[in-house]
């Protein structure tokens, strides 16, 4: 019985618990790639004061920051205006390449640090450039996130 009683009491885990910061919340990037062109929307990403508050009354609410060397992970959101088959490109610190039907649309996430990053398509004879900055917005006050 008193094995049993020590065994249930050391089974109750460390009396400290690291609290890590959460990861930084996905930003959108849309991506339109066309005949002529490709347009990229934001521009720059991950750069103080340019991330939106949510509730008005927090308007002057210091935002919760996560570490900048972590890379800012960008969710993007394709669609792919030409009538043939064709990729994103992206080219920058880090690269990527998501392929795309004819008129369709697809998504992808990538975790990019900071950098100039250019969007290109085989299908387009434009190209796009955008900016990660070291700005990075933790998810420690939002819920349902991980």
């Amino acid at each position: 019985m008193l094995v049993a009683a020590g065994f249930l009491l050391s089974a109750c885990g460390s009396e400290s618990h690291p609290n890590d910061p959460r990861p930084p919340l996905a930003q959108v990037v849309s991506v339109s790639i066309g005949d002529e062109e490709i347009t990229v929307s934001p521009k720059i990403v991950s750069l103080p004061g340019r991330d939106p508050v949510n509730i008005s009354q927090n308007a002057n609410a210091p935002i919760n920051q996560a570490d900048p060397d972590a890379p800012a992970v960008i969710q993007f959101a394709i669609s792919n205006l030409t009538s043939r088959d064709t990729k994103m490109v992206l080219d920058g610190p880090v690269g990527a390449a998501e392929e795309m039907t004819p008129n369709g649309s697809g998504s992808f996430r990538k975790a990019l640090p900071t950098g100039i990053y250019r969007v290109s398509s085989p299908a387009s004879s434009g190209s796009m450039r955008f900016a990660v900055g070291k700005s990075r917005v933790s998810s420690n006050s939002d819920l349902l996130t991980p």
